[in-house]
């Protein structure tokens, strides 16, 4: 009962943040207005957090390591699991699962309020800084695969891993900061469309 209780309490401090960062932003918040947002006393905030900073930080670690888990344990998708073809080991594009990236965008999507308070309406650089070091995690425990290895035409692996999860990031954060608009299925398309078209093409 205590940790039922416990979670409710967290589970309105969280959205007493997402409400707050919308609206007065993290600097000039208060625990007082989080507590008053949440209707929870002081006490009840202090019990779970040491001050506004720490709930900030607490409440990007929960997300970041559900995040990870969606990533890494996502199921194939149906068009993935019929396709007969056996995936190119060499090539670091299948490193990174399309299941995994909708997993991962799909619940961002349901989550958007919170994910656009705690990026700070898109500028604040950490999650973003973060999904980019979560896939190179993926990227690597896939390499350490005897079977898989790296062998990208002309390109240190190192920079292949770059502008594989560079791209992949750099899309996702584009769709948050415009409203997560488009569908997660339309985000996955065009990140495995970008996977294998240059810069140049493109644009043409």
């Amino acid at each position: 009962m205590a940790n039922t209780r416990q979670t409710k309490s967290k589970e309105k401090i969280r959205a007493a943040f997402t409400q707050l960062m919308n609206t007065k932003g993290f600097e000039a918040m208060t625990v007082s207005d989080i507590a008053r947002e949440a209707h929870v006393n002081r006490g009840t905030f202090y019990m779970h957090y040491i001050d506004k900073f720490d709930l900030r930080t607490q409440l990007l670690e929960e997300e970041i390591d559900t995040l990870t888990n969606l990533i890494i344990n996502s199921e194939p998708l149906s068009d993935e699991t019929q396709d007969t073809e056996t995936p190119d080991k060499s090539d670091p594009c299948n490193y990174i699962p399309n299941s995994a990236i909708l997993a991962a965008i799909t619940h961002i999507k349901d989550n958007y309020d919170f994910f656009w308070a705690i990026s700070e309406h898109g500028t604040n650089m950490k999650l973003h800084t973060t999904m980019q070091e979560t896939l190179k995690q993926l990227i690597l425990s896939q390499t350490h695969n005897p079977e898989y290895h790296i062998d990208y035409p002309g390109i240190p692996e190192i920079y292949a891993q770059e502008i594989l999860v560079s791209a992949i990031t750099s899309i996702i954060w584009l769709w948050l900061r415009r409203g997560c608009k488009e569908d997660p299925e339309l985000i996955v398309d065009i990140i495995d469309r970008n996977k294998t078209l240059s810069p140049i093409a493109l644009l043409r």
